[in-house]
């Protein structure tokens, strides 16, 4: 023993390269060589998780079908019946609140779920060098095209009618048609006549403490104007009626109600447009989503059935919302109800499809990898031009919004937006 530790053994038993095998010695060299030589291309992963398949659980799987069945219909059917049955006891608010709370899971889901999960698997390592060398922003480069395409069709569409207002009347500081813009300027201009003589209207009402369904959505289709009127709103009425009537030749008839199913309004057209892209966006990954669910095993699949049941329910709420503030559904139309059942199905359809393919689908393959990333690049493109564009900027930063939302109102909507973007990050952790 020496003072600073054990002694050192004698020079005689110090290894020597004449002790190490001879195959470890031109192994170690071989890898030093190739850590010295750029040049030496290094060998390409083997792509698939090589996963067993004994212990596929098919019951539990038949389940967590159902179940995703369940509470995806329900969660997209929900805003629906709200607005189909206004007499529920169900909080005035939370139409108003799971709108905009949809537009942050919508925002979140691109940029929390998609778009990461669209890079990891077009950059993995067991792909060809052209994902992984050659051009490792293929999936922004995929979700940029999907927003100019989007942009291409809500031009197309635009120039056909569709976005644009035709044929309104204006008579005496009340624009005819049912657009909202034309609403919304009768209001103002009804609220700079009731300021200047001093009366106060609903319409200029910022509080919270009498808000009903209607106002927090005044499209409701689904209820009887008359009955959600206030005084000054049915005297408003009651003039254009006296109007329309002394003066037949001004009568808006390209402009129906909103109940009639036979015929739009361009601002109507658009929404559904808008809706209809929406949900494209969502479809398209749905179905790859249950299909990663069907073939996991393990406490893997556990953890993932929890975080695809709260983002499918979140996603379900966002959608529908949306769907039920569509002024052209009639109390009768079954439209937004095949939308929410379409929704619904599309991730078991997935899962059905992992349970027939399960031991044939693998996830991790090349094919897998590929197929998986470009939809998910696809449908972040969607999400982000449909989150950002046509719900965020349409609901905050729209001539409209600052007439619509103003004071507290607009402090709960950026409340849900900011509440539903994080809820749905925090999902991003398991799944």
């Amino acid at each position: 023993m020496t003072q600073n530790g054990p002694a050192e053994p004698p020079p005689s038993q110090w290894l020597s390269t004449a002790d190490i095998p001879l195959p470890h010695l031109l192994h170690e060299l071989h890898l030093r060589q190739q850590q010295t030589d750029p040049s030496t291309p290094t060998p390409r992963p083997t792509c698939g998780s090589n996963k067993p398949t004994t212990t596929y659980n098919t019951p539990i799987h038949v389940f967590a079908l159902f179940l995703i069945l369940l509470l995806s219909t329900l969660a997209c059917a929900f805003p629906i019946i709200i607005r189909r049955f206004p007499r529920l006891p169900v909080p005035n608010q939370l139409l108003f609140l799971s709108r905009h709370f949809g537009t942050g899971v919508l925002i979140a889901t691109a940029f929390v779920h998609l778009l990461p999960t669209a890079y990891t698997n077009l950059t993995d390592p067991c792909l060809p060098d052209f994902w992984t060398k050659t051009y490792p922003a293929m999936p922004g480069f995929i979700a940029m095209w999907s927003v100019l395409v989007v942009v291409g069709i809500e031009m197309f569409f635009a120039g056909r009618g569709v976005g644009h207002s035709h044929g309104e009347v204006d008579f005496g500081g009340l624009r005819g048609g049912e657009d909202g813009e034309g609403q919304e300027l009768g209001r103002r201009r009804g609220r700079r006549r009731s300021g200047r003589e001093g009366i106060h209207t609903p319409a200029s009402d910022d509080s919270d403490s009498d808000l009903d369904l209607d106002e927090l959505d005044p499209d409701n289709p689904f209820t009887s104007s008359s009955d959600r009127q206030p005084l000054t709103a049915r005297s408003s009425t009651s003039s254009t009626r006296s109007i329309l009537h002394h003066n037949p030749s001004a009568h808006p008839s390209s402009s129906p109600s909103p109940g009639d199913g036979s015929a739009t309004t361009p601002h109507e057209q658009r929404l559904i447009l808008q809706c209809l892209l929406l949900e494209a966006g969502i479809l398209f990954h749905s179905i790859f989503i249950g299909l990663a669910l069907s073939v996991s095993t393990g406490p893997a699949f556990y953890s993932l059935l929890l975080a695809i049941s709260f983002h499918q329910t979140f996603e379900g709420l966002a959608l529908g919302s949306r769907i039920a503030s569509i002024p052209t559904f009639s109390p009768s139309s079954l439209k937004p109800w095949g939308m929410a059942v379409l929704y619904g199905v599309t991730t078991p359809i997935g899962q059905a499809m992992g349970l027939g393919l399960q031991g044939l689908y693998d996830p991790m393959s090349e094919g897998g990898l590929l197929m998986v990333g470009c939809v998910n690049a696809v449908s972040c493109g969607l999400l982000v031009y449909a989150g950002l564009v046509q719900l965020l900027a349409e609901d905050f930063l729209s001539e409209k919004s600052y007439v619509e939302l103003r004071g507290r109102r607009r402090g709960m909507a950026c409340g849900g937006v900011v509440g539903g973007a994080m809820l749905m990050a925090l999902v991003g952790v398991w799944a």
